[in-house]
């Protein structure tokens, strides 16, 4: 029986979690804002006009509301106008890499796009102990698609996209090697160093996303090369 890889440059994403908590941070900052002076000036007068006469509340009580309320707001607007700043500034990070769009990229631990007739370009690191090496292609659910034997060592290959001699469909798929010693047992796999040209740069919860053809989305410190 042939050896799976255990290891995949898929991988599951936070980013609902991270949305549902900023959306979560962002609905407390609104109530917040909502209680604004105007509504709490309302507040305090009906306090008043329905005391008990007999029993007047203490002046010095209000003071000390209408101090502890006015805190509170400063704080508010102070964090929103922090919040604010950290954006542009998150923003303005992702100029230096826009001139990366246009380009073709080296990426580590990243999936490849297969458009459904270009081959599929990978490097990997070679393992000079290995006998022989095998390219194992598969799908986002870990389901094997093709394996060939490759080259051991640093040089650019590449995958035709064929399986059993017809075109695999378009879509991303990930590029593993699995190093075999003279008696046949894998001794070491590896994540291919896969190519792609860069689509877009986005920001992704205010982190920067680098956008691959195919929509493979990666960190910035993922790009090994870029070149034309």
């Amino acid at each position: 029986m042939e050896a799976s890889p255990t290891i995949s440059p898929f991988q599951a994403s936070s980013a609902a979690a991270s949305r549902s908590g900023a959306a979560s941070e962002s609905s407390e900052n609104g109530a917040l804002e909502s209680v604004d002076f105007q509504n709490f000036l309302t507040l305090l007068t009906a306090q008043l006009r329905n005391q008990d006469p007999l029993d007047p509340s203490d002046s010095t009580e209000f003071v000390a509301q209408l101090a502890q309320f006015t805190s509170v707001e400063q704080l508010v607007n102070v964090n929103n106008k922090i919040d604010n700043l950290a954006t542009a500034l998150v923003a303005e990070g992702i100029d230096k890499y826009a001139s990366w769009i246009g380009k073709q990229a080296e990426v580590n631990s990243a999936p490849a796009y297969f458009d459904g007739s270009t081959p599929v370009g990978y490097r990997l690191s070679g393992n000079s102990a290995a006998a022989s090496v095998q390219t194992v292609i598969t799908g986002p659910s870990g389901e094997e698609v093709t394996r060939f034997t490759s080259l051991n060592g640093s040089m650019t290959q590449s995958w035709d996209g064929m399986v059993d001699g017809q075109p695999a469909a378009a879509g991303v798929y990930a590029v593993t090697a699995l190093y075999y010693g003279k008696e046949g047992n894998v001794i070491g796999e590896e994540i291919a160093s896969t190519f792609g040209g860069v689509q877009a740069v986005r920001l992704d919860d205010g982190n920067p996303k680098i956008v691959l053809n195919g929509g493979v989305e990666l960190r910035p410190d993922q790009v090994a090369g870029l070149g034309q």
